[in-house]
């Protein structure tokens, strides 16, 4: 998953009904997660100050 792989495509391949199944098998480095919060914080802030204008 940290190499860009589809959640969905996981989850279908191990065969699990619900994502938070497989969520549950799911585990990704501290510097991954890191990563993908600043992405979504800088968005998150990008598209508030661009509102604000």
């Amino acid at each position: 998953m940290e190499d860009g792989v589809d959640p969905k495509f996981v989850q279908d391949q191990v065969g699990h009904r619900f994502a938070s199944t497989t969520a549950i098998y799911t585990g990704v480095s501290t510097d991954f997660l890191n990563t993908m919060m600043r992405k979504a914080l800088d968005r998150a802030f990008d598209h508030a100050e661009r509102e604000r204008r």
